[in-house]
Formats: C-alpha cells, sequence, structure tokens
C-alpha cells in the first residue's frame, strides 16, 4: 500500500478488513439485475476478481432497487474488452469499460484504483504523473467518498467485504467520510455535495466530523470545475431529495458559497429569511413527490425555484413604477438574475432561457387569473405549461388553493393537488306524449 493511503487508513478508525459470510447478511443474487451477474459471472469464471460495488450494495442492503449496478475487478480494461464483444473502454485519466446489453442497459467495470480521479498529481505544465492508477480491493474501498459506498459483494462466495466500517455506518445510519473529512473535502471538494446528496437520500444523519469539515471548508468549492459543480448541484435536484439536500446545503452554508447571491433572499440579509426559507423548502418537496411519481419534470423549474427567492427580494424594492415600466423592469431583472447566478457554472442556453420564460411569465399569469380567462395564443407557447406548472407549486406552497381556470390550459393530471374537473352530467329530456282530445 502507498504511504497516502496507508495514512489514510490509519486516520479511519474502522479501517480493519471485514468478510462477512452469506448466512450473515440479506444481499442475494436474487435481487441483482440478470446483465450485471452476467458481467460477475463471466470475470470469475476467467479467474478475475468480480465485485459489485458502490450504491448497489448500498441500496441492496437498504432494500432498495438500484439505479445501475457497477462492477469492480483486477481485470485491466482491455481484458475486460477481450471478454465482452459488447463493450468499451471511455474515459482519459481513468479508464473504464462500459458493457452494453439490450434495452440500452449499461454496467460499468472499473478496475481497482488507488486514488481519486481527483487526486492525480499534476506537473507544474499541467500534465499528469500517472493516468491508471490501478490497485487492490483495500485500496479502492479507501479512495471512495463515504463508508457506506465502501462496500463489496464477492460473486466468488457471495460475501460482503468492508475494508472503511461501511456496515456499521449502514446498521447506525451514519454518512461518514472515509479517511480526515478536512483532507478528504480539500483534495476533491466536490466530495461535500455528494455527502450532503446521500444524507438527503437516505435519511442518514451526517457524522459530526464530516459535517463541520463541510462548513469549515465550503468554500473550498470555489476551486473546483464549474462543470463539475453544476452537475452534481442539478443530480441533487432532479434525484427527488432536493428538499432534504438544498435543507442541509442552507444549515451549512454551502448553498451560498456555490449562489453567493441567494445570500440576499436566504441568508441573514434578509431579515425574512425564516419565512422564505420555509416557503422555499416547501416547494422543492412538492417537486420531490412529482418527481417521486414518475413525472417527467423539466430542469427549467427546478432552476426558476432556485432563483425565485432572489427574484422576490429585488422586486419590492420597485413597486413605485407604472405597471408599463414594472413589467419591462421585471423580465430585465429576471434575464440578468438568470445571467448572473447561472453564468459562472455553464448552465445550458436552453434551461436558463426557460426558468427565465417561466419566472417572467408568472405576473402574466396572475394578471389572467384575475381576468378569468387565458387566450388561446398563450396555451400553444413554448414554456407556457412550464410556467402554468410552477404557479401551481407555488400556490400549494403557500397554503392556496390552485385557481381552477389554469386546470383547463394543462393535462387534468399534472399536479396530484390539482383541483380536479368536476364533470357535468348532460340532462336527457324525456318527449312526454301528446296530450290528445281523447
Amino acid at each position: 500500500m502507498s504511504e497516502d493511503l496507508q495514512n489514510l487508513s490509519d486516520s479511519h478508525p474502522k479501517a480493519l478488513s471485514l468478510v462477512i459470510a452469506r448466512a450473515q447478511h440479506i444481499l442475494s443474487r436474487k435481487m441483482i439485475d440478470e446483465e450485471p451477474l452476467k458481467v460477475l459471472y463471466r470475470l470469475y469464471h476467467h479467474g478475475f476478481m468480480a465485485y459489485l460495488v458502490g450504491g448497489s450494495v448500498r441500496d441492496l442492503l437498504l432494500g432498495r432497487v438500484p439505479k445501475d449496478f457497477d462492477v469492480a475487478t483486477n481485470a485491466h480494461p482491455h481484458e475486460v474488452t477481450g471478454l465482452f464483444r459488447n463493450s468499451r473502454i471511455i474515459g482519459r485519466r481513468f479508464r473504464l469499460v462500459h458493457v452494453f446489453f439490450k434495452g440500452r442497459k449499461i454496467v460499468e467495470v472499473s478496475t481497482f484504483r488507488s486514488r481519486s480521479e481527483y487526486e492525480e498529481k499534476q506537473t507544474e505544465n499541467g500534465e499528469i504523473i500517472r493516468t491508471d492508477s490501478f490497485g487492490t480491493p483495500e485500496e479502492d474501498a479507501l479512495r471512495r467518498d463515504i463508508t457506506i459506498n465502501g462496500l463489496f459483494y464477492n460473486i466468488g462466495d457471495f460475501s460482503i467485504i468492508d475494508h472503511v466500517g461501511g456496515m456499521t455506518d449502514l446498521e447506525k445510519g451514519i454518512i461518514r467520510t472515509i479517511g480526515d473529512p478536512d483532507e478528504r473535502y480539500q483534495q476533491d471538494p466536490v466530495r461535500m455535495i455528494r455527502v450532503i446528496r446521500h444524507a438527503g437520500r437516505t435519511g442518514f444523519s451526517i457524522e459530526d466530523q464530516t459535517y463541520q469539515a463541510i462548513i469549515q471548508r465550503r468554500d473550498e468549492i470555489k476551486k473546483c470545475s464549474s462543470s463539475r459543480v453544476r452537475d452534481e448541484f442539478l443530480r441533487d435536484l432532479r434525484e427527488g431529495t432536493a428538499r432534504s439536500s438544498l435543507d442541509l446545503m442552507l444549515r451549512t452554508g454551502l448553498l451560498f458559497s456555490i449562489f453567493p447571491d441567494l445570500d440576499r433572499a436566504l441568508g441573514n440579509r434578509n431579515p425574512f429569511k425564516i419565512r422564505e426559507i420555509q416557503f422555499f423548502l416547501s416547494s422543492f418537496r412538492l417537486v420531490d413527490q412529482l418527481v417521486g411519481m414518475n413525472k417527467e419534470f423539466p430542469e427549467s423549474i427546478h432552476v426558476a425555484l432556485l432563483l425565485s427567492p432572489l427574484i422576490r427580494s429585488i422586486m419590492p424594492d420597485h413597486l413605485f413604477l407604472g405597471e408599463k415600466e414594472r413589467n419591462s423592469y421585471h423580465a430585465q431583472t429576471v434575464r440578468f438574475i438568470v445571467h448572473q447566478v447561472l453564468s459562472p457554472y455553464t448552465f445550458p442556453g436552453n434551461m436558463k432561457e426557460g426558468a427565465s420564460q417561466i419566472l417572467i411569465a408568472q405576473s402574466g399569469l396572475r394578471k389572467l387569473v384575475n381576468r378569468g380567462s387565458i387566450p388561446k395564443r398563450l396555451r400553444g407557447k413554448k414554456h407556457f405549461q412550464d410556467a402554468v406548472l410552477f404557479f401551481g407549486i407555488e400556490a400549494e406552497a403557500r397554503g392556496e388553493r390552485v385557481p381552477s381556470l389554469l386546470q383547463t390550459a394543462v393535462p387534468v393530471d399534472l399536479l396530484p393537488w390539482w383541483p380536479q374537473r368536476i364533470k357535468r352530467r348532460r340532462r336527457r329530456f324525456r318527449k312526454h306524449p301528446s296530450t290528445g282530445s281523447g
């Protein structure tokens, strides 16, 4: 083991390898999809180590259905592709193998690593000293982010191998970094976002040292690649646990390190921050409810909800403007804020434009509700339905009834709390027999 990894192992109080026999855990081959099982068995039958790793092991032990299955092995990438014709090597710094199956299913196979991709040392010219740092199973476990993601399922004897104390933390419901959190966040600050996401996803509590290190190191996130921060943050929003993740980001201050402008609306600069935070989190709770129902949810709405508090904190200062000037100012302000907050992270242009259109449309929707009609020309506009959905989310978050007028503009089942249309039964008129003179 390298000196760096030896120090990492020594810094973690539970870095003793533990093999948990099949009879002592609940994970069964029957719980694993057919495709990863094929990969595991082919590697194993050709003399290689074959472990199911990471989030899939964690989820199966928690009784959840994994979104994907990752495999780790001591076979090098070219040896893996030699076993699977339906595969290809991807990645530049760390080479992985994607094995393709019918139905667009992909099993990712990695060779045991000795360090994380973002811990590679570089020369002054930016050149990578080592491109592929292959290692042992223990080294691979130690370079992962948190203990509950460092568990391996060995297809050879159906045991679980625990090098990092992950089983204990899984049983206690604890999120803990592997190694010293200060050092780990300094090496790769994006780990702070991942720690928060896993706490939000599992409902586990963050171990105190791991939590305090986020508070102390939160500004380190500014040193990361903007695209990585953007991708990790959007992943927090789209996976159905946005409310709990954003709550933790607010409590630790990490949200303000990523988006400093939000401090005006959600930080101590706002005397009404408690009320604003409650509304903010309630809105995302409703979003999580929709995502959990497998509703297709536009990311532009996520972004609009993120920026909405900032819009509200600025607009009241200009109530003295006339209606026409106020509308113009509102549109300009929205576009400026969207550009100011999102541009540093190179958000896609269509996402920014969608968020702008949604936010600009809100004042117009309120007027339409008051007038009691929606012109047909508006119903066909590109972002109209998203704007109505946004309006409905915020109305419900305030505890208000969603205006029934808007339900005629969008699918009736768009929101679970949407007022149901009342189907009026058509009256049937009976023909009365003519009354003759007899």
